[in-house]
């Protein structure tokens, strides 16, 4: 680990804003910040110094004269109070305090984060005017020669500020592990909490559809887009498409406009054809009046140009790819898995609301296509939905389901599907027939695109899909061992049998926290139509138990039932500071992690069986229901 690295993780506190993980601290935070409170703790001068400074903070702040500060550039002024008449004032713990005693306890409780009074020795000029003069030595004290002074310009309240900062340090909190969700099932919802579900969702899909305005907008962008394209050279075709979720129709008003440009440049030096069209297209793009902010992100592994448009409304974030053909393909899927069954919608609308307002997905660890595949493998699995990439037909009898279990557990059966792609047809799971052989940029692309009258053997309503969910994640999945695969229709698949799937096995790199950063990838998400590609490649270790536990917490709340009216809706109680910006906090949910490293350094500094009792629990549950309740 690099020093920059290593200083970058050992930051305490550092719950929210980490770079890379977003809303799960580095490992190193969170051993850094439990090994920083064991210390404290065992300082018992601590409490009584932090008691200390806070009554002398308050009565030198009483005072109504400041005296100048000798040797201070710039000179400052600073109240002052001597150091008797404050201590007759003073008692801590209920004894009071001599001098040699009250000097000791602020030398001890002088921490970096905590600069706040210290020893001055008074003194007055010929013309009787009196200034301090900062002395630190607490062994020379000559009694009331000497008066107490605040060292910085922070006001008394920044002082409280601080000094509750280092109780918090102090005080060891945990979340909960939250596995007893594991044995739990979803109540069944009476008539009160079906109608409180049935209103949340049409309260959702009414703003996870964009309105006519968005939509006559999107349409504007790419009318203006496309002559700018076209008037570059009349020898290319240029095409333009909404993609994402504007193509499946999952998104808001004010989302972002993802387009896909396809572009056929003639055949003789296509690649460099390519690139000048694009490049032209760019600095057209540039010019025009409207577009605003441009830039190309040429060595992405996609093209891409990033752009804002500007009209009366406001400012609109636009994504332009070019010749992302797959792109198209995957939007399209998930709009036919959408299509298949009446809740697969509303399943994914709402794990999509619940991973933006948790704070969950994001550029840097998984986006919200992977949480998307995520739950369409789970309806898969579960034979909500059927396996689109592997039917010919939208019926699935029982036969189909053993042929498809079978190819799920079998490493060679799946070795031969993904290598039949380049040597022979992929064959229907449930007829044997061969499957179109659909091709887009060198991948097979095929999908059960339409006929549908699938009939689901599930009759589960939606939130006990989306607690099954949660609850399956949560608890039974095993990131270490098993892969998230849609194509097959599980996400029990071993992860050593995905061959094409470019990413090391977890048992490999978990023995040594040193290769973690760079090398420890937990969680497996395959591409539906790139194999080997981990849609989950950029999420660290941290991320992914974060991500875990949040679906236990998910499971958690669905299962309290109705919360001062809210059902689904408490899922999207957004994270406080307050509850989750101490990283210390993280330790019992980074099961897999902090155990490992403790044992590598051989420095324990957080056992479950001593450390979490019920006292150090955070009753995350109260707490949350007390949020909604001041929201409501």
């Amino acid at each position: 680990m690099s020093g920059k690295q290593n200083r970058e993780d050992m930051n305490l506190a550092a719950g929210f804003g980490v770079a890379g993980v977003k809303r799960f601290p580095p490992i190193g935070s969170v051993f850094n910040t439990l090994k920083e409170k064991s210390k404290l703790s065992l300082n018992t001068n601590i409490t009584s110094g932090v008691g200390l400074i806070e009554q002398l903070s308050k009565l030198i702040d009483s005072q109504d004269t400041a005296y100048t500060v000798e040797n201070s550039k710039p000179k400052v002024k600073r109240k002052a109070l001597t150091v008797r008449s404050a201590l007759r004032q003073i008692k801590v713990e209920g004894q009071p305090l001599r001098v040699k005693q009250a000097c000791e306890l602020i030398r001890n409780t002088q921490h970096d984060r905590v600069p706040s009074v210290a020893l001055a020795r008074r003194r007055t000029d010929a013309d009787g005017h009196m200034s301090l003069v900062l002395d630190l030595d607490a062994e020379q004290i000559e009694g009331s020669t000497y008066a107490w002074a605040v060292m910085t310009c922070r006001k008394l309240e920044s002082i409280r500020d601080e000094t509750r900062k280092l109780r918090r340090m102090q005080c060891m909190q945990f979340l909960p592990p939250l596995n007893n969700v594991k044995h739990g099932q979803m109540p069944k919802l009476d008539v009160y909490e079906q109608a409180v579900v049935n209103s949340e969702l049409a309260e959702l899909d009414a703003r996870w559809a964009a309105d006519a305005g968005s939509q006559t907008l999107q349409e504007k962008i790419i009318r203006e887009m496309l002559a700018l394209a076209r008037g570059i050279d009349k020898r290319v075709r240029v095409n333009l498409e909404a993609f994402g979720s504007r193509l499946y129709g999952l998104s808001t008003s004010v989302s972002d406009f993802d387009l896909a440009m396809s572009i056929r440049v003639p055949q003789r030096n296509a690649e460099a054809g390519f690139m000048r069209f694009v490049r032209n297209f760019v600095v057209r793009l540039q010019r025009t009046r409207g577009f605003q902010r441009v830039v190309w992100l040429q060595h992405a592994r996609v093209p891409i140009v990033k752009f804002v448009y500007r009209t009366s409304r406001g400012e609109h974030e636009c994504d332009v790819s070019f010749n992302h053909g797959l792109g198209m393909a995957k939007s399209r899927m998930i709009h036919a898995y959408m299509r298949s069954d009446p809740r697969v919608r509303p399943v994914l609308m709402v794990l999509k609301e619940w991973a933006i307002t948790r704070a969950i997905s994001n550029q840097n660890a998984m986006n919200s296509f992977g949480v998307m595949l995520m739950g369409l493998t789970y309806l898969a699995q579960e034979r909500v939905v059927p396996p689109l990439q592997l039917l010919a037909t939208n019926a699935m009898t029982t036969r189909g389901w053993k042929t498809l279990a079978a190819l799920q557990q079998s490493r060679e059966q799946i070795s031969a599907l993904y290598l039949s792609e380049q040597s022979e047809p992929i064959r229907c799971v449930q007829s044997g027939e061969q499957l179109p052989d659909w091709r887009v940029e060198g991948k097979s692309a095929y999908f059960l695109a339409k006929g549908f009258g699938w009939q689901s053997p599930n009759k589960q309503t939606v939130p006990e899909l989306l607690f099954g969910l949660f609850q399956f994640y949560g608890c039974e999945f095993e990131p270490e061992n098993h892969a998230v695969s849609l194509r097959l229709g599980s996400a029990r698949i071993a992860r050593a049998n995905l061959h094409e799937l470019k990413v090391q096995m977890p048992e490999m790199v978990l023995g040594r926290p040193q290769m973690w950063r760079e090398n420890l990838r937990l969680l497996a998400v395959e591409d539906p139509f790139e194999p080997q590609v981990n849609c989950a490649r950029f999420a660290q270790g941290e991320w992914v138990e974060g991500l875990l536990w949040e679906m236990r917490r998910a499971a958690a709340v669905l299962r309290s039932g109705a919360n001062e009216g809210r059902v689904l809706s408490a899922l999207f109680v957004p994270p406080t500071p307050s509850i989750y910006c101490d990283a210390s906090v993280w330790a019992a949910v980074y099961g897999r992690l902090l155990p490992t490293l403790q044992q590598s350094v051989n420095e324990h500094v957080f056992d479950p069986e001593r450390d979490m009792t019920p006292e150090t629990i955070i009753p995350i549950e109260e707490l949350e229901a007390a949020q909604i309740k001041n929201t409501n």
